[in-house]
């Protein structure tokens, strides 16, 4: 890879004290090539550049964008080019289950019956969304009865880091649902974006942001026998309410993070969306 931004740029002895949110930015900008000079002098009036290394989306927001893919495929076809030079850019996962109706309930075989019933009502689509998994590189299409995006990110896709023999990359992504933010309990930065902005993303071209206000949530202590994760997720998200986070991005840290586990930080990070802020 060849980079080109400044020689000026320099991470400094305290970059080991920046927010991890800012030092995880810093790296995909370095590793894509572009200038983390931004992120290095918190410049929040700066605009930078994020390639996530993967993409989630759900049925509602992956159907009319690979109907769009499969229009321009024709489209190039009839011109006399090659047809599959459209396909995603980066790894996208669609999952079928995020609107899952119930229609039977407290019975042994209702899981059955309402999955019957939404392959019934969705012949159509599901056979398009299959044929583009076999036609496009890089989707794959969770069918229904795998469970809904943010348990199967959580439990199946997330890789919180991987390696390619000699570096290791960390895990970030985004998807098309307000609660992205919840794989952030697992350590993986990413947050929730719009239909048009994952095609972009499809298409190879970054997702641009202000360089973002980080707010520190520092945790000591751990809870007590009783108290739940709901309870200390709806205690975070009440004072986070009033501080205001609004837009920004929020990082816990201190001694009590490495008490909870990872379904208590999951349920606190589910809720983002609640108190505001982006991730």
């Amino acid at each position: 890879m060849t980079t080109s931004f400044p020689a000026r740029t320099t991470l400094g002895d305290d970059f080991a004290s920046y927010p991890m949110i800012l030092r995880l930015f810093a790296e995909n900008l370095v590793r894509h090539g572009r200038d983390p000079q931004p992120i290095i002098d918190r410049n929040l009036d700066a605009e930078i550049e994020f390639s996530p290394g993967r993409l989630l989306m759900h049925d509602t927001t992956s159907t009319p964008a690979l109907v769009d893919m499969a229009a321009m495929r024709d489209t190039v076809a009839r011109a006399g080019g090659d047809p599959t030079v459209i396909r995603p850019h980066l790894p996208v996962e669609v999952s079928i289950d995020h609107s899952l109706a119930v229609e039977h309930f407290a019975r042994r075989d209702a899981a059955q019956l309402n999955i019957a019933e939404e392959i019934r009502r969705n012949k159509e689509r599901y056979r398009f969304l299959k044929w583009a998994s076999n036609s496009m590189e890089g989707i794959h299409i969770n069918p229904p009865g795998t469970g809904i995006m943010h348990t199967i990110n959580l439990e199946q896709l997330a890789t919180v880091a991987t390696t390619d023999g000699t570096y290791a990359f960390p895990d970030m992504m985004l998807g098309t649902d307000s609660h992205t933010p919840m794989i952030n309990g697992l350590g993986v930065l990413g947050w929730g974006i719009g239909g048009v902005e994952a095609e972009t993303l499809m298409f190879g071209m970054p997702t641009t942001l202000r360089v973002p206000e980080v707010i520190g949530v520092k945790l000591i202590g751990k809870l007590a026998a009783g108290v739940t994760s709901t309870d200390l997720a709806l205690t975070l998200t009440s004072e986070l309410r009033k501080f205001g986070v609004t837009g920004k991005f929020v990082e816990f840290y201190g001694p009590g993070v490495s008490t909870l586990s990872v379904g208590d930080r999951a349920v606190v990070a589910n809720m983002a969306p609640e108190f505001g802020a982006t991730t």
